[in-house]
């Protein structure tokens, strides 16, 4: 496979219906694991050293 073909060939993977729902999924599993993560730190010691400069 040349690199034309290679591209082509990437370019049609990456604009099928699939995958762009299984990466709208990865992404939205991402943001609620970082928005968990966020606001557990939040809830802890942690908000306090986050927020030094506003005392």
């Amino acid at each position: 496979m040349n690199e034309i073909e290679f591209d082509q060939a990437l370019y049609n993977f990456l604009d099928d219906t699939q995958y762009e729902q299984v990466n709208e999924a990865l992404f939205q599993l991402v943001r609620s694991a970082f928005t968990a993560g966020w606001k557990a730190a939040m809830g802890s010691d942690l908000k306090q050293l986050m927020n030094i400069d506003k005392r």
